[in-house]
């Protein structure tokens, strides 16, 4: 409750006040009195200033009370808290579009399934540095949209063709209107042509005059999507993501609010926070990918699954397409939840791509090594790159080295602020921290003790690449990982220039293992993929599985078989083992399913329970340890249908950004009490009063 010294002076009787959400951690009603020269402009979802505690905010009301139900609602109020309310007036109704209730819903659903507040949900929804430009650009005019009658339509192959059928059976009547939310979900294998039934879906719901939203998880995906996309939909596809200007995103939220045209947006994860009018279907592409989950800061969403929310209540069909869906997915299907629809077979019908899998191990005994590269897989790129073949070189990792030793001392350079060795960066000569950020110049010498004979270990993308330069002085070779994203000019030439053929050997991390088409790439080779098969989490398996896949997706193209080469030192490793045992049309081998989903099932892990990460965090490792008593014993307290607590554990990281960290898992019960459940958490949670040393994450 906002409040000041003494109720305000107008008479109950004609009391005006205003349920506000505010862009901060508050659980609870706000409530605001409305001067009464302010009453008239309101409306529900009107953009208002006000201030908290010491601030001033902008703010959406999100209710408006007056005389005896405003009465009502204060008595309510202070019935629960027991004191007197006590009021401030909102300082200004801004000249700004007001907020839709269909946005303020689908806050509000976020909030309660995340368990976190609606103020910190519409703080991502519309951030601050956004509201300046707002009235700005909301005078500019469009150009007239290009005639939906006459675009190019993709031609389906009978395959495609049925498939499409199926899903629009699924979700949609003739009239392309939603009939049921019951979200579909499009297995195909890579290249089978599943861009195509997006578009035609697309075009449909134009043709209705409807708009559609297509998810992709990487703001690399949409740049290259965005030709393909629009060679079919003209000047009606707009992008909308974190990496455009203010002034471009509302623009975009601006045109999707009048719902005057339809329109296509292709965007990533915020691209749900757009206040659509009309919208008719959405498209979740690569739905199993993990970037569409949000780590930090609240709401720790994941689009996907917010955009099933978003589709309830806009009655809107959704289509989930992926070549290695989420076994949450495939649970769901199982389930009868999800529609399944299946594409087994590529567009051109080429096989699947050729699976080598080097010993490491033998490699490195027999003298078969190169710098980070063996013998025979010099040998494979040798004759793909005679053959006038492209070449991709995927490394988890980017980076010169992940460890800088000091073969004098044993020093290894550490980031002040994080638990974590220092990354060396050799273009710029600096050290880093991969999960703070923190940099400092490096100039070769060791910080401890002065040598200069140091060693270079856990090479990345850019050690990679100085050795491909070595063994292949003659070939054109280029990198792309965030360090070169930086620059949307310089991703965007690497891209449309490894499209062209104009570089032979592309290295990269996990931006080229999604939804690229190179028509001519033959090769994609896996460096030190113990990296991936290594990870410490319960999806270890199906998280590799899948970036394996999409490896194996981008080669073979337009007809051609092509071959996966993964160098490892855990060759009998069972991921391993069902790439090279797969079937032929299989992108994710069923024995290999049913073994992931027996083993989540026995030891109780998503998708048959419910999971909750709670991270305890402090500065100060004795005030954590009183934290994690604190949590502990309220955890324990009473029953929240947990089917199983575990923790304080210690992370791999135990330490970033200053903060000492101690992790618990929550398993409950996937039953009719689980939402009762999971609001009891949290009201354990905020009655403890911990603050901001707590964190929560729904499905980590």
């Amino acid at each position: 409750m906002s409040g000041s010294k003494g109720r305000n002076n107008e008479s109950m009787n004609t009391l005006r006040i205003a349920r506000v959400i505010l862009p901060i951690r508050f659980f609870g009603n706000i409530y605001y009195s409305v001067p009464e020269n302010m009453w008239e402009e309101l409306i529900p979802g009107s953009r208002v200033t006000a201030g908290f505690s010491s601030a001033i905010y902008h703010g959406i009301a999100e209710e408006l009370f007056c005389g005896k139900e405003a009465r009502e609602k204060l008595a309510e109020y202070e019935s629960e808290s027991g004191k007197e309310v006590i009021l401030k007036d909102i300082i200004e109704v801004e000249k700004l579009a007001p907020v839709k209730p269909s946005e303020i819903r689908l806050w509000h659903q976020i909030s309660e399934y995340y368990l976190c507040s609606a103020g910190e949900v519409y703080k991502a929804a519309y951030p601050s540095r956004g509201i300046k430009q707002e009235s700005v650009k909301m005078r500019k005019k469009e150009n007239g949209f290009c005639d939906i009658s006459s675009m190019i339509r993709p031609e389906l192959s009978d395959m495609q063709n049925r498939a499409f059928l199926k899903i629009k059976k699924s979700s949609c009547n003739t009239a392309g209107r939603s009939t049921s939310v019951r979200p579909v979900l499009l297995k195909g294998v890579t290249g089978s042509g599943k861009t195509e039934i997006y578009i035609k879906l697309a075009i449909e719901q134009l043709s209705a005059g409807k708009s559609v939203l297509i998810l992709v998880p990487e703001i690399a995906m949409s740049r290259q999507l965005t030709v393909r996309y629009g060679k079919y939909f003209g000047n009606r596809l707009f992008t909308f993501h974190s990496g455009q200007t203010p002034a471009h995103r509302e623009k975009v939220r601006r045109i999707v609010a009048s719902g005057e045209e339809p329109v296509v947006v292709l965007g990533t994860r915020s691209s749900l926070f757009l206040p659509f009018e009309n919208l008719g279907y959405i498209v979740v592409d690569e739905e199993h990918d993990g970037s569409y989950k949000q780590t930090e800061p609240a709401p720790r969403y994941n689009g996907r699954d917010v955009a099933i929310m978003l589709s309830k209540i806009a009655r809107a069909g959704i289509l989930l397409g992926s070549a290695t869906p989420s076994l949450e997915s495939l649970y769901n299907c199982s389930l009868k939840k999800f529609g399944y629809v299946e594409l087994d077979c590529k567009y051109y019908g080429s096989l699947s791509p050729d699976v080598r899998i080097i010993d490491m191990r033998w490699a490195r005994k027999s003298g078969q090594m190169k710098g980070d590269f063996s013998q025979e897989l010099i040998n494979i790129m040798r004759r793909a790159l005679g053959r006038g073949e492209q070449i991709i070189v995927f490394r988890s990792r980017r980076s010169y080295a992940s460890v800088v030793e000091c073969e004098e001392c044993g020093a290894v350079p550490k980031c002040p602020h994080c638990n974590v060795n220092l990354s060396y960066h050799k273009y710029d000569n600096t050290l880093r921290c991969h999960y703070c950020g923190y940099t400092v110049k490096f100039n070769g010498k060791c910080p401890s003790c002065g040598n200069t004979a140091l060693k270079y270990r856990g090479g990345g993308t850019e050690k990679i690449e100085e050795e491909i330069n070595a063994i292949f002085p003659r070939a054109s070779v280029a990198r792309l990982d965030s360090d070169v994203a930086v620059s949307k000019r310089r991703e965007e030439s690497i891209i449309r220039d490894f499209s062209a053929g104009k570089i032979d050997i592309l290295v990269g991390t996990q931006i080229l293992a999604k939804g690229f088409d190179f028509a001519g790439l033959s090769t994609v080779v896996v460096m030190e993929a113990d990296k991936i098969l290594g990870l410490q989490d319960f999806r270890a398996d199906e998280k590799s599985m899948q970036i394996f896949n999409q490896l194996m997706g981008r080669t073979g193209r337009r007809g051609k078989r092509g071959m996966l080469v993964i160098q490892t030192y855990q060759k009998e490793h069972p991921v391993l083992s069902a790439l090279r045992t797969e079937d032929e049309h299989s992108s994710l081998p069923k024995s290999f399913l049913r073994g992931l989903l027996a083993e989540r099932r026995e030891f109780c892990f998503a998708p048959y329970v419910r999971m909750v990460k709670i991270t305890v965090r402090h500065r100060s490792p004795e005030k954590l340890k009183s934290l994690c008593a604190a949590t502990d014993a309220l955890l324990h307290e009473s029953d929240m249908g947990c089917r199983e607590i575990t923790g304080p554990f210690v992370p791999v990281i135990d330490k970033i950004r200053g903060y000492y960290l101690r992790c618990y898992y929550i398993k409950l019960d996937r039953n009719l009490n689980l939402k009762k459940n999971k609001s009891m958490l949290l009201k354990k949670i905020l009655s403890a009063k911990l603050g901001n040393a707590v964190v929560i994450d729904v499905d980590p």
